[in-house]
């Protein structure tokens, strides 16, 4: 029986144990006599996971063909692009605090968090369907569903950035706010990280969460840093030289945070740059930065100030490996700031 409660529906999906179960309850759904009901839930469903989909018993399934799905597309990017509404996208290597930031954006402005990387009605929820290591891309049916949001959105990613996505901003007014953090301390912070997540994952479930060999959180010091950069030094620097890359081309214009200088410093005059480069006024900004001195977001997101210099402990054929890396690319930017 299909519940009337959207929790207690979602609740439900939530526990169907594999592909098989999951569309067993869309048939349900389809299957409600109320039309009004039945429509409702198939959204539900559709937007809690994406495997939600109904079997079309004797051929009674929706007649479309790809002219009418691409029509329907046309007209979802127009109606995207014209509109007007908060569009902020964080972006950040990982343990940058761009999920501090995002939350204190998102509860300070009223702002709905979603994700662009799939269409999602709770924006964490892809790691639990198994795309944990997904890459963090924009997936364009997401990015129009939230752009059609009336009341705009903030997103937090770790995304790369390319020219098309610099071409989907200008487009669609996407304002990007990015972190840089000392490399080692990120480093050092994903250790600890990884080593708190995988210890509730046994085996081979350690690299589907995160890509690395099963018996990593048992490994030495040196060596767990060996193999966390094997799997994420080349996103710190891509991440990095990406974004330079296109903002010297002027393809893009975004919005740089120090974690060191500003996440660690004056609140109150960070939030006042925030808000002054979004357009919003001094009621905004006073929010804003009640949020980030409480050191805590939308929903409690615990924020590990004051750790700076961690990364110190990296030394060795490890530290000069990142620092190798980034030379490659040091007519581009002076890297000092995030290397020292």
């Amino acid at each position: 029986m299909v519940p009337d409660n959207p929790n207690a529906f979602m609740e439900l999906i939530g526990g169907a144990k594999d592909l098989a179960s999951v569309r067993s309850l869309a048939d349900e759904v389809m299957a409600l006599a109320d039309v009004n009901k039945q429509r409702k839930n198939l959204v539900l469903g559709n937007q809690f996971n994406p495997f939600f989909v109904p079997h079309a018993g004797g051929g009674q399934g929706p007649q479309l063909n790809s002219f009418q799905l691409q029509y329907f597309i046309s007209q979802v990017r127009m109606a995207a692009a014209n509109s007007s509404t908060p569009r902020i996208v964080v972006s950040a290597p990982m343990k940058s605090g761009s999920t501090f930031i995002s939350e204190s954006i998102g509860g300070s402005f009223k702002l709905p968090k979603v994700s662009l990387m799939m269409l999602l009605a709770r924006p964490y929820d892809y790691a639990i369907l198994g795309a944990a290591t997904h890459a963090h891309e924009v997936d364009e049916l997401a990015l129009l569903n939230a752009c059609l949001m009336p009341s705009g959105f903030v997103s937090h990613h770790h995304m790369l950035c390319t020219p098309f996505l610099a071409k989907q901003a200008e487009l669609y007014n996407l304002k990007f706010i990015l972190l840089k953090r000392n490399i080692f301390d990120c480093i050092i912070s994903l250790d600890d990280f990884c080593l708190k997540l995988l210890a509730k994952v046994p085996g081979a479930g350690r690299y589907l969460q995160m890509q690395l060999p099963p018996d990593w959180a048992e490994m030495e010091f040196e060596a767990r840093i060996h193999q966390l950069l094997n799997r994420f030094l080349s996103s710190y620097v891509h991440y990095h030289v990406s974004w330079k890359l296109l903002e010297r081309a002027g393809a893009i214009a975004p919005f740089w945070i120090s974690y060191e200088g500003e996440l660690l410093g004056d609140k109150g005059q960070l939030a006042g740059r925030i808000c002054d480069w979004l357009g919003r006024g001094k009621a905004d900004s006073d929010a804003l930065s009640a949020a980030l001195r409480r050191d805590k977001g939308l929903e409690g997101m615990h924020f590990n100030r004051g750790i700076s210099g961690r990364g110190k402990v990296i030394q060795g054929g490890n530290r000069q490996r990142v620092v190798s890396a980034f030379d490659d690319f040091k007519d581009l930017a002076d890297w000092r700031e995030i290397l020292d």
